[in-house]
This record gives C-alpha cells, sequence and structure tokens, in this order.
C-alpha cells in the first residue's frame, strides 16, 4: 500500500463518536428520516425538529447485533438504554450532520419528550432483512401525511438510502471496503515500513485520537463511573485494610486502568465524545489509552508515541477487516492486538517481534465473546490490556506461541484467517442465541 493509502485509511476508520456507536447509529438512521418528513412538509415554522405530538410512528429495522450491542449501554447525557430510545432520540432531537455524534448536547426537555415518544408505542423495532449486512439499520419516520426513511449499511455512518415519501433522494450503493482483508505478514512489512518513515506532520488524526481519549480516561479515574475498574486497578488506596501492602502501580495495572477508566467512562452515558477504531469507540480506548499510558509509564518521547499509536491503530484496522465490522468476538481483543503492537515498538522491538506479539495475542484472549455493550465491556477491555502487556513482554524475550498450538499458523496470516473462520462459521449462530438470552433472562423471585 502507498503511504496516501495509509493515511486514507486512519482518516476513515478514526471517527469520533459521542456514546456507544451502535445507538448512534440507530439515532443517526432516525434523524436522517425525520428530515426527509421535514424537507417534505415544506413549512419554514415548523423549523428543523418534529414534535413528538407530530409524530405518527417510528419504524426501526436492525440487525441483531445492534440491537444487541444498544441494550445494555447508557445512552449519553441520560440514564436510558436501547434501540428503542436510541431512535426516539434521534428523531425529536437528532443532529443528523454531527455523523456518530448525533446525539450531542441534547436537553433533558428532549429526553422527556423522547421518553413519552416510546410510551406512546409509536416506536417500532423489527428484525432486518435476513440478506442485509450484519451492520445494517433503518429508520421510516411518520409524520403529518409524509414519510421519511433512512437506511445505514456496513459501517456504523455510512447512509446509503434517503427516500422522501417513498421517492429515493440519495442512493449509494457500497461494498464493504478492504484494503488488505487480514494481516499477513507482508502486510506487516509494509505497515512498519510505513510507520518508521511517516512524515509526523501527517499524523494529524493520532494526535488528535490521544487527546480526545486521553480526556475521557481522566474523565473515568476522577469520578465514579459505572463499574469503576479503573479506579479499582489504580486507586491502591481505596482497597480494604488487607490489600493495601500492595505496591505501586506495575506496567500492566497502569495501562489496564487507565484503558478501563475511560471505558467505565463511556458505557455509563459520559457525553464526552472518543475517537473510534473501525466504528467502535471502545476499540478506539482499548488501542489507544494503553499505548498512550505505554507511553507515560516508560518515559517515550513523542515521537515514539504516535509512532506506536499510528502502529496500533493499522494493526487493530487490519484485523477488524478481517474479522467483520461487527463479530461475534469482542472487538476490544482485536483492538488489544495493536495495543500489544505498539507496545512492543516502545520498548524497542522490532518487526519480529510485533510479530510474535501478534501471535501471542491469538492464542490467549481472542476467543472472547461480544455479549453486547455494557458496563462490564470495561472489565473485558481490562482483561484484554492485561494479555496485550503479556504478550508484548514474551514477544520482547524472543518467544511466541508455535504453530503447533491451537489455531496459531506458521504464518500469522493463516492465523487471522483461522480466527475469522471462528468468528463467520463456527459463530453464524451466536448472535441470535446471545439476543434471546438477553431478551428471555429469568427474574428472580
Amino acid at each position: 500500500m502507498r503511504k496516501t493509502d495509509y493515511l486514507q485509511l486512519l482518516k476513515e476508520e478514526l471517527v469520533e463518536a459521542l456514546g456507544c456507536t451502535e445507538p448512534a447509529c440507530v439515532a443517526l438512521a432516525a434523524a436522517h428520516a425525520r428530515e426527509q418528513v421535514v424537507h417534505a412538509l415544506n413549512d419554514p415554522s415548523s423549523g428543523d425538529y418534529l414534535d413528538a405530538e407530530q409524530i405518527d410512528s417510528v419504524d426501526l429495522y436492525c440487525s441483531v447485533n445492534i440491537y444487541k450491542n444498544a441494550m445494555g449501554v447508557y445512552i449519553p447525557g441520560t440514564n436510558d438504554m436501547g434501540a428503542a430510545m436510541a431512535a426516539a432520540l434521534g428523531v425529536v432531537a437528532g443532529k443528523a450532520s454531527r455523523g456518530l455524534q448525533v446525539l450531542e448536547s441534547i436537553s433533558e426537555m428532549q429526553i422527556e419528550e423522547a421518553r413519552q415518544l416510546c410510551k406512546s408505542d409509536k416506536v417500532k423495532l423489527h428484525p432486518a432483512p435476513s440478506c442485509e449486512p450484519t451492520l445494517y439499520a433503518e429508520a421510516v419516520v411518520c409524520a403529518q401525511g409524509h414519510s421519511g426513511r433512512a437506511v445505514i449499511a456496513w459501517k456504523h455512518d455510512m447512509i446509503v438510502l434517503l427516500e422522501q415519501d417513498g421517492e429515493p433522494t440519495f442512493q449509494f450503493s457500497p461494498e464493504e471496503q478492504d484494503l488488505s482483508g487480514s494481516i499477513s505478514e507482508k502486510d506487516l512489512i509494509e505497515v512498519w515500513d510505513f510507520v518508521t518513515s511517516v512524515d509526523l506532520e501527517d499524523l494529524s488524526i493520532i494526535r488528535e485520537a490521544i487527546r480526545l481519549n486521553e480526556i475521557i480516561a481522566e474523565e473515568g479515574l476522577n469520578r465514579g463511573y459505572g463499574l469503576e475498574v479503573g479506579r479499582a486497578i489504580l486507586n491502591k488506596n481505596e482497597l480494604p485494610a488487607f490489600a493495601k501492602k500492595i505496591s505501586e502501580p506495575a506496567f500492566s495495572d497502569y495501562c489496564a486502568a487507565r484503558t478501563a477508566a475511560a471505558a467505565d467512562a463511556r458505557m455509563a452515558g459520559s457525553t464526552l465524545p472518543v475517537m473510534a477504531n473501525s466504528g467502535s469507540g471502545n476499540q478506539g480506548l482499548t488501542v489507544t489509552v494503553s499505548v498512550t499510558a505505554a507511553a507515560k509509564y516508560l518515559g517515550s518521547s513523542e515521537e515514539e508515541l504516535i509512532r506506536a499509536q499510528t502502529l496500533s491503530q493499522l494493526v487493530a484496522i487490519h484485523i477488524k477487516q478481517s474479522f467483520g465490522r461487527l463479530s461475534p468476538l469482542c472487538g476490544a481483543t482485536a483492538a488489544a492486538v495493536g495495543s500489544s503492537a505498539g507496545m512492543v515498538m516502545l520498548l524497542g522491538g522490532g518487526l519480529n517481534h510485533v510479530i510474535a506479539a501478534v501471535q501471542n495475542m491469538f492464542g490467549t484472549v481472542t476467543g472472547m465473546i461480544c455479549d453486547g455493550a455494557k458496563l462490564g465491556c470495561a472489565l473485558k477491555v481490562a482483561s484484554c490490556i492485561y494479555a496485550a502487556v503479556q504478550a508484548a513482554l514474551v514477544a520482547m524475550r524472543g518467544k511466541e506461541i508455535k504453530p503447533t498450538d491451537g489455531v496459531i499458523e506458521f504464518d500469522v496470516e493463516n492465523t487471522i484467517q483461522n480466527m475469522e473462520r471462528i468468528s463467520k462459521e463456527g459463530m453464524l449462530h451466536m448472535d441470535d442465541l446471545l439476543l434471546n438470552i438477553m431478551l428471555n433472562k429469568r427474574q428472580t423471585p
């Protein structure tokens, strides 16, 4: 790949997002559908929004993983969860032009209006057509004799169809982008060559990712969000007396704590935006905050940090292209493979050490399933970062998991293809099963 290809890839896959990207995707589709209705009304006095009383119906058609990932995560600025509420907020308050920050600066009045819209039974959830991609969200809004329809597919913010009163106003026929498909040793050589030679002035998107994601990491450490996983790891003075003898945070503790704290805040509804990676905010936090923490702990230079961050982001992007944007496998695991590669670079390792770290990671936590976005994701993120540190340190000793072990192959490309098969063939019905479990939990007496 040329230098311009990698820079374009970073630009496309590192996107600012507010809150979990699945509810944001739903809200974005609903906001675009509402705009189509507003345009059809052609009434300047009505403004850009619709009151809840004006709305006749909101129909949502989403893929299983969209519903699954919206079910248990807080929508930013609210105490609410679920695809229906996300759609309602998108209709009454969503700013379609803001992309995955569609629910930026919503008011308490708008939140209450969205709740009333849901209570009125006007918001209906439906399964997406089975032939659609695994990432699919369609919203149809009807109001005052007019209808608007918006379809998002392949990527969380990729609009592929807009309709006004049944007539298309915008159409786009994408094919899921795939610049490399999966990591091979040759690809990794090209990535390494790019990362070690690119002009730092061209990496403003990396600097912005560090800035945004560090802000929410500090927020998570300074305030009590969610399960407070990051604070539990880092703040030893808050532990019970029997645990006070634990020493100052080790390298792995420091990296895991800061990354988990960012996930704590994001999953609990923080209104701070993050820089997502491959359509996921948690993946963006995992791959970014951990490497920044490692650089702080090691006293790395700014150049060392920027180059290691670029490596970690690109490795994570390549792996997610292989697994699929939404997968039954936890996205934090793919991101943590990138983290491990970045840490190796900060530790002074070369390309051979990076390849070893990637192989080591695929032999550890890659089988972790995704059972929806929720507060507990911070624990999964922390587990992945601990594994990333271990994989990097083992690699720096010149050791890697042998191809006789499990899914590991001689060529890292083949290892990733094995994981792709596990995700797409072995877990073909996993998302349906998980959603069924989540919808049918036994109630305690």
